[in-house]
Order: structure tokens, then sequence, then C-alpha cells
């Protein structure tokens, strides 16, 4: 889009009662894909549009969380939730990463 996004939150202080129906959509979506959702959506004159949803794409270490999470949250048995953890992810997790240098200065 032309405009960039806020932080979550921020809609949350703004228009409660538009989080309150985005968050009730992202579980519904959550719950229907059994998997983390990138969903697009927009805000206009008040009223939520979602726009699209896919499964999130992730790296090894966010691949294994997410597993982890979909099993506390009840929308997977361990079984599917390890298999949501693919062997890229898992060479990933083997291999040196240089450090996060993004937040120092």
């Amino acid at each position: 889009g032309i405009r960039t996004p806020e932080p979550i939150a921020e809609l949350e202080a703004v228009m409660p009662e538009v989080f309150a129906e985005f968050h009730r959509n992202t579980e519904i979506l959550e719950r229907t894909y059994s998997d983390m959702q990138d969903i697009e959506f927009t805000v206009q004159e008040g009223k939520l549009f979602m726009l699209q949803t896919r499964n999130g794409k992730r790296g090894g270490e966010a691949a294994v969380k997410i597993a982890v999470d979909l099993v506390k949250e009840n929308l997977l048995d361990r079984e599917s939730a390890i298999l949501k953890v693919l062997p890229e992810h898992l060479d990933q997790l083997l291999h040196p990463r240089f450090p996060d240098v993004e937040g120092e200065d």
C-alpha cells in the first residue's frame, strides 16, 4: 500500500471496537487454517476490511516457536505441529548466524 502501517497496539488504543473485531477475525482464521497467518487489512471510515490472509512465512527459529505455540493454544496436536517445521528450518538452526545489530547504536 501507499501508507506505512501503524503498530497494531495503536489500533487498540484509537479504535477499540475495530481492534476487537480484528482480534476475533484473526482467532477464527488461525483456528480455520491451523497456522500463523499473515493478514492484510485496512480500516476506512471506522470500518474494518479484511483483504487477504495466507500462512505466514517464517525462518527456522520462528518455525519452532510457532509450532510450540500452536500446540499450547490447542490449534494443533504435537505430531501436526512437528510437520510444520520443515527440513530447511532445521538446517537454518544448525548453522551459525550473524548477530542482529539492527537496534544497536
